[in-house]
């Protein structure tokens, strides 16, 4: 009788044949909740991490303000010390306030930079706000510091950095927390970034020098060359990863593409008419930028007063895209003729169209309403409007050189486009 009690009690300590005990049971289910929960978690640290970001990017506003009121600031040495070491220390207080604990992002150099670079994006748009007289914060900065951006061309260059910029930076540094720096959306959107902020200190830095304000640089003015350095040397890492990048998009290929002929495509004959017209026009406006004598008395000047300015930034802006844009239009155009034949040699054309449409949309956005607007506070003797007859004309295209770069680039890289040519 003992016995059998005995025996009844080690059989129901444990499971029948082939069944699991309930402990083990439960601690799998809770292992399987806690991998289902760990992309909420990180997407919602991810999420608490980029606010930390936007709140460290807004201490900009009072640091200007408190600035204002130093007498330090009337010295230009002192602006460009203060300034140099108030951004670089925004690095150590992103690591030990937000990042310190997070191993895949604490190590990658440009997650600092990008935080850099939105606090000095905020500190920009409260900048060109000072140019257009919404603002007293920055005077001193326009007095001491970088004196040409008392120009149109200076207020909407912040502008765009303050606004445009910001915004690709917080959403590369969201990528960046949520490791998704080798998805196609990163590279083109940081290739876009890339694009415009090159073309930006290319423009920002050659009129500077060359302009009505080359006898007055200050020493503030080599706070621009990490904006030019970054960039150039994140744009040559995002092309040596070229190769890494289509082996990963030849794999998401389910089946072989039919590349059609040029004349069943009309969309890129559209494209390449525009570029045909975009080379015609860059040289067009490059020579009356260089004011040489078969245009001297040119009715072209009444279309584009903005030409003429003697801040420098026009002619720079003109001349980026003789130099540099006619080149790209050239290669383009002989990429979609051909890339039928030979999709593999034109493996460039996706990545250097973003970095086209971002230098194109930037260089429009400045260019366009630096000659429709003369900031109230630093008006321009130099500075002509569009004549009302003219105005259409003169907008309009303008327009079209800032839209059809961007149509193209969706063409090339939206969607699985990029793949024709890989």
């Amino acid at each position: 009788m003992h016995r059998s009690k005995k025996k009844n009690s080690k059989v129901s300590a444990h499971d029948a044949p082939g069944t699991r005990p309930q402990s083990i049971v439960t601690n799998d289910q809770t292992t399987i909740n806690k991998i289902s929960e760990k992309p909420s978690i990180q997407s919602e640290s991810a999420i608490r991490v980029l606010i930390g970001i936007v709140g460290v990017s807004l201490l900009s506003v009072p640091i200007c303000y408190m600035l204002s009121y130093m007498q330090q600031m009337k010295n230009s040495l002192n602006i460009f010390l203060y300034s140099a070491v108030i951004c670089v220390s925004v690095a150590p207080l992103t690591y030990f306030l937000l990042i310190k604990h997070l191993l895949h992002v604490k190590k990658e150099t440009y997650f600092y930079v990008f935080t850099i670079f939105s606090f000095t994006a905020i500190a920009d748009l409260l900048l060109a706000l000072t140019i257009d007289e919404h603002s007293s914060a920055f005077h001193f900065y326009l007095n001491q510091g970088e004196v040409y951006l008392k120009t149109s061309h200076g207020l909407f260059i912040n502008y765009w950095d303050g606004t445009t910029h910001y915004i690709l930076y917080l959403i590369m540094l969201y990528c960046m927390l949520k490791q998704k720096t080798d998805t196609k959306f990163f590279r083109f959107l940081s290739l876009f970034w890339c694009g415009s902020i090159i073309n930006s200190l290319i423009v920002l830095l050659g009129g500077a020098a060359l302009g009505q304000f080359g006898t007055h640089i200050k020493p503030s003015y080599l706070l621009n060359v990490p904006y030019t350095v970054f960039p150039i040397i994140f744009l040559v890492r995002q092309f040596s990863t070229r190769s890494n990048f289509i082996q990963q998009e030849r794999k998401k290929m389910k089946k072989s593409l039919n590349y059609k002929s040029l004349l069943l495509r009309p969309l890129d004959i559209c494209f390449i008419l525009y570029m045909i017209f975009g080379i015609v026009f860059a040289i067009f406006r490059a020579l009356h930028a260089l004011k040489i004598p078969m245009v001297i008395n040119s009715i072209y000047y009444k279309f584009e007063p903005y030409i003429l300015n003697a801040s420098g930034f026009a002619l720079i802006q003109l001349l980026t895209y003789a130099f540099y844009f006619i080149p790209y239009y050239c290669s383009a155009i002989n990429a979609l003729l051909f890339y039928d034949q030979q999709p593999s040699r034109f493996q460039w054309l996706p990545d250097w169209t973003m970095v086209h449409a971002g230098a194109a949309a930037q260089a429009q956005f400045s260019y366009l309403l630096s000659s429709l607007h003369n900031p109230p506070l630093f008006l321009d003797s130099s500075w002509s409007p569009i004549p009302p007859e003219y105005w259409f004309t003169s907008v309009g295209l303008n327009i079209i050189l800032a839209i059809i770069p961007q149509l193209f680039a969706f063409r090339i890289c939206v969607g699985n486009r990029d793949a024709d040519f890989y």
